[in-house]
């Protein structure tokens, strides 16, 4: 398998694609390309010999410190505080429970941790749907609060876990 700028794929093979989430699957179709064109968000596709797997879109993002709660805004200064966000990651419906959105994570995550060593990056960012939530979880985000499904990720935990 192979991940991919967006831009390097067929168009044709986008079509094709279901992960079974409506928003997601439009999301890919019709404004990915549009997106990653205008610098609004990076998309990256992993495919292997015959189709796309999955996808997962990057974007610059902040969190306003009077957001953020008790430890996880302790040490940080009062202003916004730079992030990335995982704006979108799916697996095609045939390819999923296999561990595709692990691996499509951990690139992103490792692509997250090599932009932190030129650009300030503190919080990775994802607005999980509630199937997703477990998922992330798993890898450690921690919900920002009770009311939405945003979650955050500490860059420096990526960073220890990757050593």
């Amino acid at each position: 398998m192979k991940i991919v700028p967006i831009g390097k794929i067929n168009k044709k093979d986008i079509e094709s694609f279901d992960c079974g989430v409506d928003a997601l699957n439009d999301f890919f179709k019709k404004y990915a390309i549009q997106n990653d064109k205008k610098n609004i968000g990076k998309t990256f596709v992993c495919s292997n010999e015959k189709e796309i797997v999955g996808f997962y879109t990057l974007s610059n993002a902040q969190i306003a410190f009077n957001e953020l709660s008790g430890s996880l805004a302790k040490g940080l200064p009062r202003y916004p505080i730079p992030c990335i966000r995982i704006a979108r990651l799916a697996v095609d419906k045939k390819y999923q429970n296999e561990g595709k959105g692990s691996f499509l994570l951990r690139d992103a995550l490792l692509r997250i941790v090599n932009l932190s060593f030129q650009t300030g990056i503190y919080f990775v960012i994802v607005d999980a749907k509630d199937s997703s939530k477990s998922f992330y979880e798993h890898y450690g985000f921690i919900k920002l609060n009770d009311v939405d499904l945003t979650y955050l990720l500490a860059v420096e935990t990526i960073k220890k876990a990757i050593k």
